[in-house]
């Protein structure tokens, strides 16, 4: 898989599920459902960014460049929690 796939376009999947999700109508889901599909989209996130940031410690601790890569991907992982928590929220 290309490195740009891996670690930049699927990462980006979540923090475009939030912003599609803030721009849905509330009568297609309703509050609560918008609310907690929002809180576990986020909660799968964060779960992947602390995997990303295990695999970047790891690259790092093998002195693999790749590690850079797995850095930027934990970043683009907690986009979402940025998201809910500051503009979207």
């Amino acid at each position: 898989m290309n490195r740009y796939i891996k670690h930049i376009a699927l990462p980006l999947v979540a923090p475009a599920l939030i912003i599609g999700l803030y721009f849905t109508p509330v009568m297609v889901f309703g509050c609560v459902t918008r609310g907690l599909i929002a809180v576990s989209i986020a909660l799968i996130s964060a779960v992947f960014a602390f995997i990303t940031i295990g695999f970047a410690f790891s690259a790092l601790k093998r002195h693999d460049p790749i590690s850079r890569w797995w850095v930027l991907s934990a970043i683009i992982f907690t986009l979402p929690l940025a998201l809910l928590l500051g503009p979207l929220g």
